[in-house]
């Protein structure tokens, strides 16, 4: 029987093999790379059998403050706070390409307004 303090220590053991990757990337501002890394890390946690009594808390706050990030960044004056709060301007407008892809259909997301409208047109 597992017990709360190992799959802590599995978590922290995990963690000490991938925040050296993650520190690499941020000082690199790759910030697409490092989800990618965070989602892996994710994925072994879940299926190592970590307790759901750790993973059901942490998964609800991180879509707590992912949906309150989305919130902010709704409103023009949230886009403002997030700029002067360090978040770099391209970074900004990924990020409204990504929530309305057809608005930047002729500049940031002409590749993938053009991949859908092939798809539609079989």
């Amino acid at each position: 029987e597992r017990s709360i303090q190992l799959d802590f220590f599995l978590i922290f053991e995990l963690a000490l093999y991938t925040l050296p990757a993650l520190i690499l990337l941020a000082l690199q501002s790759d910030l697409g790379t490092a989800l990618v890394f965070i989602a892996i890390f994710s994925g072994i946690v879940f299926l190592s059998g970590v307790s759901w009594k750790i993973i059901v808390p942490v998964v609800l706050t991180a879509l707590i403050v992912g949906g309150g990030f989305l919130l902010i960044f709704i409103s023009k004056d949230g886009r403002a706070f997030l700029h002067q709060i360090g978040i770099p301007t391209y970074q900004i407008n990924r990020i409204l390409a990504w929530l309305n892809p057809f608005d930047y259909a002729q500049t940031t997301t002409y590749q993938q307004a053009q991949g859908q409208i092939a798809i539609g047109s079989g």
